[in-house]
């Protein structure tokens, strides 16, 4: 063997073997998030969707009961939760947002009506993070922190942007398993689409959502999966994003899968349960960035050249 192929295996072996040094000795970190969007997702999609009452109470069953299904489970288990909501809703669901925040649950940000915030000229997207921030932070009484973006693709510069609105981390870039530091100093906590409900739950006949309409699956299956992937973060020392929306996991069956999953969590005394806030300033303690080929300078040098 070389010594450059040494060098190689060495590095790799350091990264397999890389553990977060998580507060109070912790083993690995859970944040368990949530996005209440009440249909504001869906009506960007299918404008016509609310003049459409049978589809269009599919996504408002959220706020009609899922929201307190939620609130209930994490007050049952005494655990914190990041609620993501876009800045519309402090104004069309105010009441919403007061008792997310007195049951001492984070608030962050979800853009403003779900739009697509990279087909937006610069100057604009500054006044809607700007205008989202505000309302958000005068309905909740929070200094509201958090961002993942609603939609579309992650745009130019746009760390830097998120901290000159005064966000200090986000939750929207999937390429690692811990959370790191743009070059900028805003903290990305990374999430995965096998830990949120929609891909599993989502499904309205007309408009066809998904497109191609997939079948719902078991929900023993969908628990299976969320327990290998929480076991597997455990395992290695990782942190674990579960995102869950209220009208797919607040029904009366589904929140069982809440509860059971943050059941088998809670079996171990060796879990940090805490808000994206909290993921975001112990992130900062260690200092770490990505390293030059790690997916979000892969994709900065794309942007740069295209």
């Amino acid at each position: 063997m070389g010594l450059a192929e040494g060098r190689l295996r060495h590095r790799r072996g350091a990264m397999m073997t890389h553990r977060f040094h998580w507060p109070e000795g912790k083993t690995c970190a859970v944040m368990i998030s949530i996005a209440f969007d009440d249909g504001l997702d869906a009506t960007a999609r299918a404008p016509d969707l609310p003049t459409r009452e049978k589809s269009h109470s599919v996504w408002k069953y959220g706020a009609a009961r899922g929201v307190d299904r939620m609130l209930e489970c994490l007050d049952a288990a005494d655990l914190p939760a990041t609620w993501f909501l876009p800045g519309a809703i402090a104004r069309t669901q105010g009441a919403a947002v007061s008792r997310i925040s007195a049951a001492q649950h984070e608030i962050a940000c979800h853009g403003w009506g779900t739009e697509r915030l990279d087909q937006i000229p610069v100057s604009e997207r500054a006044a809607l993070l700007s205008r989202a921030r505000g309302a958000l932070q005068e309905a909740s009484g929070q200094a509201v922190r958090g961002f993942r973006l609603p939609y579309g693709n992650w745009p130019v510069d746009f760390a830097a942007q998120l901290l000159a609105a005064g966000f200090g981390w986000s939750h929207t870039l999937q390429g690692d398993d811990w959370p790191y530091l743009h070059p900028e100093g805003i903290v990305e906590i990374p999430f995965h689409s096998e830990t949120e409900d929609r891909p599993y739950f989502q499904f309205n006949f007309a408009p066809a959502f998904p497109t191609g309409l997939s079948r719902i699956p078991s929900y023993e299956g969908v628990l299976g999966n969320w327990i290998a992937e929480f076991d597997a973060c455990h395992r290695y020392g990782l942190c674990l994003s579960v995102l869950l929306r209220p009208e797919w996991t607040g029904t009366p069956g589904r929140i069982g899968l809440m509860r059971r999953l943050i059941a088998h969590m809670r079996e171990r005394d060796d879990v940090w349960f805490a808000t994206g806030s909290e993921v975001a300033e112990w992130t900062r303690t260690q200092g770490l960035y990505p390293e030059d080929n790690h997916p979000l300078n892969v994709y900065s040098r794309y942007l740069k050249e295209a």
